[in-house]
């Protein structure tokens, strides 16, 4: 004994399918920002474990005698999935010989692995060494 009423409110099959699409486009664009935030945030672990290699790296440079600084071999990092570059120039020299260094400038650069895929440098680490000390 049920009555049909004329004036039901309802969607039409139009109003529905443009609610779905804009709701799909609502997802879409949500989904893209969080892939987007998490891989800024393991870009930000990966820099602040090559910061810290880096630190560690550097300490250990630190203690390597001046005059073997150049030639002076060192750790392999490969296992924590870095590689790890160093770079020793000559930035000042005595005055009086031009052959005996007096400062040295050190430059560390870490590399995620595998290098073919990431040319670039995560993190680099710069500093001075001083005959003498540091």
């Amino acid at each position: 004994m049920s009555r049909r009423v004329r004036d039901e409110a309802g969607f039409t099959l139009v109003e529905v399918m443009v609610a779905v699409l804009i709701l799909g486009l609502v997802l879409v664009a949500a989904c893209y920002g969080m892939n987007a935030t998490l891989a800024g945030i393991r870009l930000g672990e990966d820099v602040a474990v090559a910061v810290g290699l880096l630190r560690q790296v550097a300490e250990e440079t630190k203690l390597i005698p001046f005059a073997d600084l150049a030639d002076a071999a060192w750790d392999d990092y490969g296992g924590k999935g870095y590689d790890l570059e160093r770079e020793v120039a000559v930035v000042l020299t005595h005055p009086d010989n031009p052959a005996v260094a007096e400062i040295k400038q050190v430059q560390l650069h870490a590399y995620r692995r595998p290098r073919s895929r990431h040319p670039a440098p995560i993190a680099s680490w710069t500093f001075l060494v001083y005959r003498g000390g540091i």
